[in-house]
């Protein structure tokens, strides 16, 4: 009697190990972009309902300097692979979209690019609209680095003017 339970006991842990084994695969894939990171792009995957359920940094509103100094970690490539939500102003002074803010006793501008994953132009917060991003820093070509979200990451506070 006592080989069948033994048995048993082996077999419900070795199902509870398995089982364990394939949350943590799924969770695993869900972090590199909800499709095991093959979707040819930086950052992994084309998933456009990516949730963060952990942020790495956050940058407030406000705080110029927090606002620089992850700016310029974002562009050295010590961001890469983490997770920022940044509440800022949406810049667009040319082709490209950044998150940032101007200083209050200097005027000079900084900020991060950010991309929208599956948005068309019309589909991007307009230049000034105070917004909070979250997303992925990911290399766009080689030594660039931006801020890659999806559009569900991507709340309007308020519109510009």
């Amino acid at each position: 009697m006592a080989k069948k339970n033994n048995n048993l006991i082996i077999g419900i842990v070795v199902a509870v190990v398995v089982v364990i084994a394939i949350i943590i695969g799924v969770v695993v894939a869900t972090r590199k972009g909800g499709n095991g990171g093959t979707g040819g792009e930086p950052g992994g995957g084309t998933s456009s309902q990516k949730v963060y359920d952990t942020i790495d940094v956050m940058v407030g509103y406000g705080d110029y300097d927090t606002m620089e100094a992850q700016a310029k970690a974002i562009q050295n490539g010590e961001m890469m692979g983490k997770v920022i939500q940044i509440d800022g102003i949406v810049m667009h002074p040319m082709s490209k979209y950044s998150i940032g803010e101007a200083g209050a006793s200097n005027g000079l501008k900084i900020g991060t690019e950010f991309e929208i994953e599956g948005a068309s132009e019309g589909d991007y917060p307009k230049d000034g609209d105070h917004v909070v991003i979250t997303g992925e820093v990911v290399e766009k070509s080689p030594m660039y680095f931006i801020i890659k979200t999806t559009p569900e990451n991507v709340v309007i506070l308020e519109t510009a003017e």
